[in-house]
């Protein structure tokens, strides 16, 4: 008879520290759909092995590993056979980031990516463990962990970004880049494809496939996700579920939860909790 392992997820977010969310999570089996951030993030499993896919490219990830993952970049992170995993994330401002930036490289115009998205660094690993566990450490000063958390992304940064490699963009067709616009101006609607069609002046069928081409995921996902992340940001702020299914136009509660969940793999009230004052 197999036991099952207790399963746990905590998150720290702080309005005192706003430009960074800390996630842990223990013996999960939780499947996501594919997604992107908005945020520039880091991951490693601390036990198990899951699936990584970015872009057009797959792999397996074990511990001792990182797993960078720059802004925009459409990816998932799933169990091998519905195995359980323990593994914790970081997320974090893209322009904060840059600010740092500047600090070690001198000016730069945007955002450096991270040149890798494996980074098979055990001792740079150590760091990023010992690092989350700080962060989500209720007794701990925030002095010590905005101080833990530059002295990791300083050796991360200087060690995996090419000042070269400045004005990181995914590139866009214009339409599309008015189509991205669009939709995220209306997150809290449902816009049709006609409608942003119209709005760029191509065919239908031409959008879905210029979009796809471009994000690698349809519009349809891409609105999902959009929502789902100002989703967090209402629940973190301990807004109603009510209200935010509502207010980011979703059928009902329930329709939302579902989706909040394969996205995020907590339900709303889960994630809510976390955040609670």
């Amino acid at each position: 008879m197999r036991i099952k392992k207790e399963y746990k997820s905590i998150f720290f977010k702080s309005e005192k520290m706003p430009y960074l969310e800390a996630r842990f999570v223990k013996n999960s089996s939780n499947h996501y759909h594919k997604h992107f951030h908005n945020t520039f993030s880091i991951g490693a499993i601390e036990e198990g092995k899951v699936s990584f896919a970015y872009l057009q490219e797959s792999t397996i990830l074990y511990p001792n590993e990182l797993v960078v993952i720059n802004p925009n970049i459409v990816h998932s992170c799933n169990p091998i056979k519905n195995e359980s995993r323990t593994y914790h994330m970081i997320y974090l401002d893209t322009l904060w980031c840059q600010k740092l930036q500047e600090s070690l490289f001198g000016e730069v115009n945007s955002y450096i990516p991270v040149s890798e998205f494996i980074i098979k660094d055990k001792n740079l690993y150590n760091k990023f463990i010992q690092l989350n566990y700080t962060l989500l450490n209720r007794d701990i000063f925030y002095l010590e962990k905005e101080e833990a958390l530059q002295n990791f992304l300083t050796k991360l940064f200087g060690q995996y970004c090419n000042k070269n490699l400045q004005n990181y963009t995914i590139k866009e067709n214009k339409n599309i880049q008015l189509a991205k616009e669009y939709i995220d101006k209306n997150i809290n609607s449902n816009p049709t494809v006609k409608e942003i069609s119209e709005i760029i002046n191509i065919s239908e069928f031409h959008f879905f496939k210029l979009f796809k081409q471009t994000f690698h995921i349809s519009p349809h996902a891409y609105l999902l996700n959009q929502k789902i992340c100002r989703a967090k940001e209402l629940l973190a702020n301990q807004e109603e579920i009510a209200q935010v299914a509502y207010e980011l136009g979703f059928a009902d509660q329930s329709h939302f939860s579902r989706v909040f969940k394969s996205y995020v793999a907590v339900t709303p009230n889960e994630y809510k909790k976390s955040f609670s004052k």
